[in-house]
């Protein structure tokens, strides 16, 4: 789409949150919207690794989340990411949508458990989980390790101990696991990872300070 930041935010980031000039964030998130034909402005969340989700359907006054979610028609949610994982939720009546920002520490907080709570039936919920970084370049220590298998030991299979005694860890297949866990039937995983395509997408373990991509959902 282009954009207007410079480095180290790589023209396109749309975050205000990581030290970029907010003028040309708001340059880019413009840019955005009209590539996409948006009309209404998306609900921008202040991230900050919780399990906080926001119903959207009244502009919050609060926008301390990592998650949203909306029955009305035109409220656009929204998560920035560079490695997490952006998971879009949507019922198949399409009369509910939802997006999570989903890093581990959400994660273990509980925050993918308790968006397939909002919804009524879980097989009803199509779920898309988009670019993150892999296995391949995610290494964590023994604390995050830990913490993953204290919240669920069904998550065993999404790690790996490496050369360094540390553990590379699985994102994507940890969401699926708990979507599963949940009742969640129709999984979509795009399978791409942040780290690899430095093309296309933002990677904070790759490139440490930069911007972030956004996604978004709603229903039109």
């Amino acid at each position: 789409v282009g954009g207007h930041s410079g480095p180290p935010y790589n023209e396109s980031n749309v975050s205000l949150n990581v030290g970029d000039d907010p003028k040309k964030v708001k340059e880019n998130r413009i840019e955005l919207l009209m590539h996409l034909g948006i009309s209404t402005e998306p609900i921008w969340l202040k991230q900050e690794h919780n399990k906080k989700i926001l119903l959207v359907d009244e502009t919050p006054t609060d926008i301390k989340a990592d998650g949203s979610y909306t029955t009305k028609k035109n409220k656009v949610c929204v998560v920035t990411t560079a490695d997490c994982v952006p998971i879009l939720f949507c019922n198949d009546e399409g009369t509910k949508v939802a997006a999570i920002h989903a890093g581990w520490k959400g994660i273990c907080m509980g925050i993918i458990d308790d968006t397939i709570k909002i919804f009524d039936r879980p097989e009803s919920v199509f779920v898309w989980i988009g670019p993150c970084i892999s296995k391949k370049h995610y290494e964590i220590g023994e604390d995050v390790y830990s913490n993953f298998l204290n919240y669920s030991d069904s998550l065993e299979n999404s790690f790996k101990k490496n050369n360094n005694q540390k553990w590379s860890c699985c994102l994507n297949n940890i969401v699926k696991t708990l979507l599963k866990n949940s009742g969640v039937e129709k999984i979509y995983d795009c399978g791409l990872c942040t780290y690899e395509l430095g093309d296309l997408f933002f990677s904070h373990r790759r490139d440490g300070n930069t911007g972030r991509m956004a996604t978004m959902i709603w229903i039109a």
